[in-house]
């Protein structure tokens, strides 16, 4: 199975206080065919960091797919205009900061990327 990854590490709305979560927005990819599917990957995710993961206000149901990875198939959650929003345990945005117009995700959360799997 053929697949595309879009990482989505940088263009992120830091939270603007403690415990508010980081945002990211992102459209429906293009081409998508009815048969592809549509999964979050993280990978190098530190141990439990991901306290809490919305699409769309839907909440996120991770599974391991091997050390260090958390997957998630979204395929039925997408619309044309989306919005991931994602806490964790201990906050990893500075207390104190003015925020920041958008950011990479913090290093502790691994690598995430939107992948586009085709049969």
């Amino acid at each position: 199975m053929p697949r595309h990854a879009i990482h989505l590490g940088a263009a992120w709305e830091p939270p603007p206080a403690p415990g508010n979560p980081w945002m990211r927005r992102f459209g429906r990819p293009s081409g998508i065919g009815a048969s592809d599917r549509l999964v979050l990957v993280c990978e190098g995710v530190a141990d439990a960091v991901w306290q809490t993961a919305t699409l769309n206000d839907r909440p996120l149901a991770w599974h391991e797919a091997g050390p260090g990875i958390l997957e998630c198939d979204v395929t039925a959650m997408l619309t044309d205009r989306n919005l991931l929003a994602v806490t964790e345990a201990t906050t990893l945005a500075p207390a104190g900061r003015a925020p920041v117009a958008r950011a990479a995700l913090p290093s502790a959360w691994g690598r995430l990327s939107l992948v586009v799997v085709s049969d």
